[in-house]
């Protein structure tokens, strides 16, 4: 009996095999010659057929879900399923305060029309064009018009208007021919008739339980070429076309992401005000250049917001509700995290914090702060519970690695392994940092270097540093808290705390360029002396005995209502390394104290090097160290200027440990752009 023909291999050669084997097999084909005869050909056709429509079911099968969708418009499909509207390009805005000059004192009004123009300063040789999408119209004061925080959208509006035909478009879809809109942007008006000027603008449906059958509302969808139509209700949900009706629908066409940074502007005409007078003279100050452009949403983005904003329904409850949400309606975010204000310290109950890393920027800026609030957040959060968007909180890595080799081993030149290792730690930095929630791990960096010329590099010792940047005001003292939130190593004479420089005056007045340092500490004393059980039932003050390897540690206790409220350090002491409190005496008991010793407690001081390469100290307390919680309390401190290109200060450390976790709002992340960011130094062996 011949064997049966088997189906589970699905390649064309396996296929036509199978088919040999099996007319092999049959009696009238025994001693046939498959190869050199005519039967060989049509054994690839039939072979071809078989492996063609196991393709195309395979195909057909992975495009029937949302996961292992491969094709735009499959995906886009199941993700309407789900209520979803992919995301187009979103145009920037940028903020700027317009004033009008007026030849004239008589009371007028003067209104910046929607598409009125602006012209923007070049970026990569490119001017771009942005509009007023709104009306804004303001009175005249002391010779003056003055529009403030006047928002400028990145784009050309563009209209069209299609006459409906009920016989020839029965599903009222109107295609929009412009692949570059911003959606968000979109005005839809409807008349009745050609020649009727009445119209009655249609608004855009967000959520269907707000529509009834006579809601003049339109909706939204991506077609198969992927552009944007939208369509009309059947008196069911929202109302149906009249036959004839003219639809006109005005857009924003943008260039999305590449405007980004945008700023300097000048108007591009002129504007008439209330009085008939024609007004050119324009004063222009920037508040914010334009941030926020984007491009359109791609597959696999579809894939991941479609799922995620089913599971909000609609809503902003969760603090994964506002992720989902935000990722939709702002798509310019590159990482974001929610969290709610029972987890900050000291608990603040009623909020939620949302920190936010833009796509095209470290910052988002403080007007495109209160949009997002204003426009995204509020029209769909929960009444009693208050939105506060907050920045990023850098934490930079600086690595110095060195690396021995082997040149005999490698065909790369020193500088190209070099460049070979830079691009290795950037793809690191890619790939696992740079983003909420992230950990840096220097086993997995080091593994990365050594990794790059398995064959030449016999291993890498790296050195690693943290910083943490701060913008001084630089019209006044004031206390900074540099917050590196991880446990700091105490530095020594030739490794230590360091910033970058910056002038300060001295105790004489003279101007100095100065730089903050940690302070190394020949002794060790008891800081402080912490309740860890107050007890009960003391009559009298207890006796505080601080047992150790150091000496004169001393401290008094303070009773409160018959128990231990604190206990105050009277003398520090020295050459502590280890101390141990102990409570007796006072007619009560069950006190219990712990002692807290300078080693985890350091100073910063400000200095600075004179004619003669002395070091002066200008303050020899200018801040304290908490090495625990890595935090660093500058006091009063005024700086009149920073010697960093971009004004900030930069405060570098050594961090104890070789893993870095991020919280809330930091970003652990390798400036790339910085140049003493990573250094390689190569080692022949």
């Amino acid at each position: 009996m011949a064997n049966r023909l088997r189906v589970t291999e699905l390649d064309f050669d396996t296929i036509k095999t199978n088919l040999k084997n099996f007319l092999n097999q049959q009696s009238e084909f025994t001693d046939y010659d498959f190869e050199g005869s005519g039967l060989s050909v049509l054994l690839d056709i039939l072979a071809y057929n078989t492996h063609y429509n196991a393709y195309y079911l395979n195909m057909v099968a992975n495009e029937s879900f949302l996961d292992t969708a491969m094709l735009r418009d499959s995906v886009v499909s199941h993700a309407k399923t789900l209520g979803y509207i992919p995301y187009s390009q979103k145009a920037p805005v940028a903020i700027i305060n317009l004033t009008v000059n007026s030849g004239s004192s008589t009371t007028g009004y003067l209104t910046v029309p929607e598409g009125f123009g602006f012209l923007s300063n070049q970026i990569d040789g490119t001017s771009y064009r942005f509009v007023v999408l709104e009306d804004t119209i303001v009175a005249k004061a002391n010779n003056q018009y003055y529009f403030q925080n006047l928002e400028l959208y990145e784009g050309q509006l563009t209209t069209y208007n299609y006459v409906h035909n009920q016989a020839s478009n029965p599903k009222q879809v109107f295609a929009l021919p412009d692949e570059k809109i911003d959606t968000t942007t979109i005005k839809v008006s409807v008349s009745p008739a050609v020649g009727n000027t009445s119209s009655k603008v249609y608004t855009r449906v967000t959520d269907i339980l707000d529509v009834a059958h006579d809601s003049e509302v339109f909706y939204l969808q991506e077609n198969k070429s992927g552009k944007y139509q939208i369509y009309f209700g059947n008196d069911i949900v929202g109302k149906q076309l009249a036959d004839g009706a003219v639809v006109s629908v005005r857009y924003l066409v943008t260039n999305g992401i590449a405007a980004n940074k945008a700023n300097n502007f000048i108007a591009t005409s002129t504007l008439v005000d209330s009085l008939s007078e024609s007004l050119t003279r324009f004063v222009i100050n920037p508040v914010s250049a334009a941030s926020g452009g984007s491009v359109r949403e791609s597959i696999d983005e579809i894939k991941f917001n479609a799922a995620a904003q089913f599971t909000t329904q609609n809503r902003l409850v969760t603090y994964k509700d506002y992720e989902t949400y935000l990722r939709k309606n702002y798509p310019a975010i590159d990482s974001i995290n929610v969290w709610g204000g029972e987890d900050e310290t000291p608990p603040v109950y009623g909020k939620v914090y949302i920190a936010i890393k833009p796509k095209a920027n470290y910052y988002i800026t403080s007007g495109e702060k209160q949009r997002i609030v204003d426009e995204i957040i509020k029209p769909k959060s929960i009444v009693s519970v208050d939105a506060q968007l907050r920045d990023p909180n850098y934490l930079y890595v600086l690595i110095k690695n060195y690396v021995e080799y082997d040149p005999n081993k490698t065909t790369l030149s020193a500088d190209a392994l070099r460049n070979s290792i830079r691009n290795a730690i950037a793809i690191y930095n890619q790939t696992y940092l740079s983003k909420f929630g992230s950990i840096f791990v220097l086993s997995k960096l080091q593994e990365a270097i050594d990794a790059v010329e398995t064959s030449s590099i016999r291993g890498s010792t790296v050195n690693l540093k943290i910083q943490k940047r701060f913008d001084p005001d630089l019209t006044k003292s004031k206390t900074y808290t540099v917050d590196f939130n991880t446990e700091l190593y105490r530095g020594n004479l030739s490794d230590r705390i360091q910033s970058s420089q910056f002038t300060v005056y001295d105790q004489y007045g003279i101007l100095r360029t100065a730089q903050l340092e940690e302070v190394p500490d020949s002794f060790t004393g008891v800081t402080e002396i912490q309740v860890t059980n107050p007890g009960s039932s003391y009559t009298s003050i207890p006796t505080v005995t601080i047992s150790g390897d150091g000496t004169g540690a001393e401290a008094i206790a303070k009773i409160v209502n018959g128990r231990l409220e604190s206990i105050t350090v009277t003398n520090r002491g020295v050459d502590y390394t280890r101390a141990v409190v102990t409570i007796s005496g006072g007619g009560g008991y069950g006190a219990t104290a712990v002692a807290v010793l300078d080693t985890r407690y350091g100073q910063v001081r400000t200095y600075y090097y004179d004619e003669f390469s002395r070091k002066q100290i200008i303050n020899s307390n200018a801040g304290t160290i908490n090495y625990n919680s890595g935090r660093i309390t500058l006091s009063e401190f005024r700086v009149i200027e920073s010697k960093e290109p971009e004004g900030f200060i930069r405060v570098t450390a050594r961090p104890q440990k070789g893993i870095l976790t991020s919280a809330r709002d930091t970003i652990i992340t390798i400036d790339e752009t910085d140049s003493t960011s990573i250094s390689t130094e190569l080692v022949t062996v």
